[in-house]
């Protein structure tokens, strides 16, 4: 499969689409614009017949012209950067139906079934690095991480699968809008008996000393590859879940006697009810709250800031009724 290689993009724009298999266009001024210098690959997803068996009668293994493209599968990924609170809801938007509320600070609510499917939202991707230009339609986040420390901005990484990978001519003149970002140092931990279901939920504060967490999201969403009769729309399947929601959440505390009380080795495979919320002066920030079973806990870590660390690995679980619940408090009103 070619790769078009690790690129800084200097541009990328988020659109959603009408429908399925429509490509939003790029040559105006609208758009949702991410940051710039966004490190991130571009995969064609193309799997090639290069006709390796059909050279019979002749001595060269390939005949040319006789290659046969099988499939395509576009990727995009993007590696993790300082995550904006203006951007962030497109993701969970694409994954479950959301409705921004609120006002200053909309809130983007996300609360996938644990029964059932969400509908999917597709979104068109707009990519330069400054030279070449690409659009990927129809994508669909298949991964999404988020992590915090004590001395960091919250940071995002995102995979998305799509459609088809096109070249465009488009010059998308999408304004840069205000963006906010939220640093690790006001994320804190609450813990409690059971799932705390509101964003501002009850729950017992975990003051004893987190210095960084991660949570990794895997929503099983994936474009469907179908037998159609078509010689122009390869993935005429349509965007599904086609695998399990899951997803990690691994937390760095301090290794003292308020993790041997919360979060003992003895709790490995025990079920944990814990929230990590992060929200600043002006209402803007992050909030997931977890079900999630205890899968390791190492007793014994690095040592950072003169602490003795131990790390807890949690992962996603149904309480029956939820699994994860997140919030993004952001300025962003409606789907771009």
């Amino acid at each position: 499969m070619p790769t078009l290689g690790a690129k800084s993009f200097t541009k990328v724009v988020v659109k959603s689409e009408a429908a399925y298999g429509t490509p939003a266009t790029f040559n105006d001024a609208n758009g949702e614009l991410l940051h710039t210098d966004i490190v991130g690959i571009i995969d064609a997803g193309v799997v090639v017949d290069l006709a390796e068996d059909k050279s019979v009668g002749i001595r060269p293994r390939r005949v040319a012209a006789s290659a046969t493209i099988t499939a395509k599968a576009p990727v995009v990924t993007i590696g993790e950067a300082p995550a904006s609170l203006r951007t962030l809801p497109i993701l969970f938007d694409s994954l479950a139906t959301i409705t921004a509320s609120g006002a200053g600070p909309y809130t983007w609510a996300y609360a996938p079934s644990q029964t059932d499917v969400d509908t999917l939202k597709t979104y068109s991707l707009y990519l330069t690095d400054g030279v070449q230009k690409f659009v990927v339609d129809g994508c669909v986040p298949t991964e999404i991480s988020l992590s915090a420390d004590q001395s960091g901005l919250l940071q995002m990484g995102s995979t998305w699968a799509g459609r088809a990978l096109s070249t465009s001519s488009d010059t998308s003149t999408a304004a840069f809008a205000t963006q906010y970002f939220i640093p690790g140092r006001l994320f804190g931990l609450k813990t409690h008996s059971s799932m705390i279901t509101a964003k501002t939920g009850t729950g017992t504060a975990y003051s004893s000393f987190i210095t960084s967490w991660n949570l990794s999201l895997t929503p099983g969403a994936a474009p469907l590859q179908v037998l159609n009769g078509s010689t122009t729309n390869v993935n005429a399947g349509g965007v599904a879940y086609t695998g399990a929601l899951d997803g990690t959440l691994e937390l760095t505390i301090a290794s003292n006697s308020n993790a041997t009380t919360t979060f003992p080795v003895g709790d490995i495979g025990t079920t944990k009810f814990v929230q990590v919320q992060g929200i600043d002066a002006n209402g803007y920030g992050f909030t997931a709250n977890v079900c999630g079973v205890v899968e390791n806990v190492s007793v014994i870590g690095s040592e950072s800031d003169g602490l003795i660390l131990n790390t807890v690995t949690l992962q996603l679980a149904s309480n029956g009724t939820n699994s994860i619940l997140c919030w993004v408090d952001s300025p962003l009103s409606t789907r771009p």
